[in-house]
């Protein structure tokens, strides 16, 4: 992967090595292998078929990283065809138990956060928002074009109950967050050694998707995530008061709005971001 992104002449050689491992991970995840259909659903069910996802999804995962942090402008076409292709595929299955047709999301979600933090740790915002706002096609949507992030959320949040009984999340105030934190460290240090910083990184992107899916669904709400509950007991050093402070230091320059996000309106994003401010300052977590 790293030898066809350095090379611009293997720039097909390159289309074909990522159409390959989307066709793979397709195989791999056809319903043979994650049926919908079952009854008398056990949490180790659920536990299992996590885990399984998150062993197929490894390959794509690895190279979502790649893209976002060394992949060039032309390359970000790229890491959309993944994201839509794998999109259509979780809307044509419709049939089955709620809880699997909700948890088919999974792997994107774990795409959505091993793309968005290499992308800001490089300071590629263009790829973030590829991996926030690529358009999909729903059922719920009813044929419009919403962007990727809003039925990821959407429907994970909708079994938030299971991730919460997954061994080790018991106690944990945002259980999904936790386990997201701890399953996307070990490929992202692996490739780009982030160190420390990934912790920031993680934060940075739990709040963009926040506040995107709040642009995008007009409810003035989105996913909270473990900057949430560092909102609330840290302080001014709390994650959430650093990004708008950053955006506020940039201005109009700011470099995520300049990428598109948040509609390219640095204003739009500060207006979202003190409605979000209000939910937060109201959230209990005790």
């Amino acid at each position: 992967m790293k030898e066809l992104l350095s090379d611009p002449a293997k720039r097909i050689a390159l289309d074909d090595f990522v159409t390959d491992h989307i066709k793979q991970f397709l195989d791999a995840t056809a319903p043979e292998h994650f049926p919908a259909q079952g009854s008398g659903i056990r949490q180790e069910d659920f536990n299992d078929r996590v885990t399984k996802y998150e062993e197929v999804t490894r390959g794509l995962q690895q190279i979502v990283i790649l893209l976002a942090r060394w992949g060039d402008k032309g390359h970000i076409d790229l890491l959309a065809k993944i994201f839509s292709r794998l999109a259509e595929n979780v809307e044509r299955e419709s049939a089955g138990l709620t809880l699997w047709l909700h948890l088919n999301w999974y792997p994107l979600q774990i795409l959505m956060y091993a793309a968005g933090i290499s992308a800001i740790a490089a300071g590629k915002y263009d790829a973030l928002r590829v991996a926030l706002e690529t358009p999909t096609q729903t059922i719920s949507s009813q044929g419009r074009r919403v962007a990727l992030v809003v039925p990821v959320a959407a429907n994970l949040a909708d079994i938030t109950d299971f991730f919460k009984k997954i061994p080790g999340q018991e106690h944990h105030y945002a259980p999904r967050s936790e386990l997201m934190f701890a399953q996307a460290r070990p490929e992202i240090e692996a490739l780009l050694f982030l160190g420390k910083s990934y912790e920031d990184l993680f934060d940075d992107f739990e709040i963009y998707t926040a506040l995107v899916f709040s642009d995008e669904t007009g409810r003035g709400w989105g996913p909270v995530g473990r900057y949430g509950w560092k909102y609330h007991h840290r302080g001014d050093g709390n994650p959430y008061d650093r990004v708008v402070a950053e955006a506020k230091k940039h201005n109009a320059n700011w470099p995520v709005t300049q990428s598109g996000l948040f509609k390219g309106s640095h204003e739009n994003f500060l207006k979202l971001a003190e409605e979000f401010r209000e939910r937060l300052n109201k959230l209990n977590w005790w």
